[in-house]
This record gives structure tokens, C-alpha cells and sequence, in this order.
């Protein structure tokens, strides 16, 4: 698809803004209800169903809104790479780091993409970054680097170190397919790379769930089940209709600077919620990777 100018686009309006707080919200919120529902279900066992179910709601409502379920040919391979690297990828290693990691810090974690997208766009891309960027780069991984510091990160604890690699392997299967999406402009309509991204996904899931996970017990408790419903109806089909809203009539990276708030009411939310401390060393590592996100995000 091609992107419209400036000057073609609608102003957003109020409604806009509150839909974008709302997918913020809603998203933020996300992580502790994973949080949650994790005691009850192992994670690549959750994310399989969370796929599946999000991708027959979609292929249920796509000929609803008269959106083609396919890709244009010649773009269905890749677009599945790259739904499984940012959809399967992302959200395995995630929910799988999530075990043992609190949901602020797991969130503040993935949201760190954009600091492993800049060498990756160089590298896949072929994109130079400008000094802005390095700048809000250099400004983030600073504040990853004070977030694994031994006050903030015990080093002893073995899974509590695995589930912090497990969301940075995130963050880079993130970024990675960031990467790759902006080698070509797209023909297919958002709807259906959305829907393609996640079928993909829930097939090579799904399997990997079954030989991972085969014979691990579920709890079908409250917890799991509105999980797995949130993420269905809010999570992905209510919060991605907003999104799309939203690049209708603004441009991607002043979306993406709202969007970069998740990261920060998970942490807000986890600290009210699940007691997750608020030191002075984790909140200057997340202003630190705040102000790289969003320095990064508004560069040209």
C-alpha cells in the first residue's frame, strides 16, 4: 500500500486520540491478565490458542468488512515470515519470559525493539540512521544496561535470567521483522496482513506447542478463559480495527509514539497490582528507554 501525504489525510479527531489511549491501555493491561493466566496454562500452549481463536474471528469478520483473507501473490511468503517472526516469534518468546519475569519490566523489555531495529534496518534494510536515531538508540540501550544492573536483576536466579533473554530474543524477532516489512511497500490491505501474519503463526505454533508442552496440565480457571477472550475480541480484533483507524489519518511514527506508552501503564498497572517495585534505578532505566523510543520514533 502506498501512503497517503500529508496534505490527503484527514485531521484526527478526539475520538482518534481516545481510540489510541485506548489501545494503549488495553494492550498495557494485557500483560498482567497473561500474568495471570500463565499458573494455569504453559506459554506456548496459550499463545497457540490465542492465535487461533484470533484468527478465526478474523477470517470470520474480514468478509464482513469485504477485505480479501489472501495476500496479493507474490507477497504471501514473505508477509507469513514476517507475521511469524513479530506475531509467533515476538509473542512466543514473550509469554514464555513472562513466566518469571513481573509484567512492567517484561513489557518495558519488548518495547526495546526499536534500539536492535536500528542495525537490523542497516543490515536488512540498507537504511542509514540518522544521528537522531543513533542518539535515542544509544539512550535506550543505556537504560537497558542499568536495568540488568545486579541491584535491579538478581544474577543468581537462573530462570529469572532466562526469562529477561527469552523477551529480549523477543524484542529482536520484533525488530528483525520491522526490518524486513519496510524492504517493499505492500499492495495487500492492512486487514488481511493482519489475518495472514496470525494464521501463519498459529499453524507453525501450534505444533510447536504440542511437542513442547505435550501433556502439561490446564487449569481452566476464570484467569485463562478471559484471558484467552480479551485477546481475542480486545487484544487483537477491537485494538487493531483502532490502530488501523488511527494510520488512516496520521502518520505511522506519531501513532507509534503514543503506542510506545504500553510499555510504561504495564509498569504503572504491575507496581498498583503485583507490588512490582518502583526504585530510583528502574524508573531512570524506563525514562532512559522511554526517551530513546520516543527520540527514535520522531526521527526523520
Amino acid at each position: 500500500m502506498t501512503e497517503q501525504t500529508a496534505t490527503a489525510r484527514p485531521a484526527p479527531g478526539t475520538a482518534i486520540y481516545a481510540q489510541l489511549g485506548a489501545v494503549v491501555l488495553f494492550w498495557g493491561t494485557n500483560w498482567l491478565i497473561m500474568k495471570a493466566a500463565l499458573p494455569n496454562i504453559s506459554p506456548f500452549t496459550f499463545n497457540a490458542l490465542r492465535m487461533c481463536g484470533s484468527a478465526l474471528l478474523l477470517a470470520a469478520l474480514l468478509p464482513i468488512l469485504k477485505v480479501p483473507l489472501l495476500p496479493r501473490a507474490g507477497e504471501r511468503t514473505m508477509l507469513g515470515v514476517i507475521g511469524f517472526l513479530q506475531v509467533g516469534g515476538m509473542l512466543g518468546l514473550s509469554t514464555a519470559g513472562l513466566q518469571w519475569v513481573p509484567p512492567g519490566r517484561a513489557a518495558v523489555l519488548v518495547y526495546t525493539m526499536q534500539i536492535w531495529a536500528l542495525p537490523l534496518a542497516f543490515l536488512i534494510a540498507r537504511e542509514r540512521p540518522s544521528g537522531q536515531r543513533i542518539l535515542g538508540g544509544l539512550l535506550a540501550f543505556a537504560g537497558v544496561l542499568v536495568f540488568f544492573n545486579p541491584a535491579l536483576l538478581d544474577w543468581s536466579d537462573r530462570r529469572m535470567l532466562l526469562g529477561n533473554g527469552l523477551l529480549l530474543g523477543s524484542a529482536l524477532c520484533w525488530a528483525t521483522a520491522a526490518s524486513l516489512y519496510r524492504r517493499r511497500v505492500w499492495r495487500t490491505p492492512f486487514w488481511t496482513q493482519t489475518f495472514w501474519q496470525i494464521a501463519v503463526s498459529a499453524v507453525v505454533m501450534s505444533p510447536v506447542a504440542l511437542v513442547l508442552e505435550f501433556g502439561q496440565p490446564i487449569t481452566w480457571a476464570p484467569a485463562l478463559l478471559g484471558a484467552l477472550v480479551y485477546n481475542w475480541l480486545i487484544g487483537t480484533a477491537l485494538c487493531y480495527w483502532w490502530w488501523s483507524k488511527a494510520l488512516a489519518v496520521m502518520p505511522a511514527a506519531q501513532a507509534g509514539q503514543i503506542v510506545c506508552l504500553v510499555p510504561i501503564t504495564a509498569l504503572l498497572e504491575s507496581a498498583v497490582i503485583f507490588g512490582e517495585p518502583l526504585s530510583v534505578g528502574v524508573l531512570l532505566s524506563v525514562g532512559l528507554i522511554a526517551a530513546g523510543i520516543v527520540l527514535t520514533a520522531r526521527a526523520r
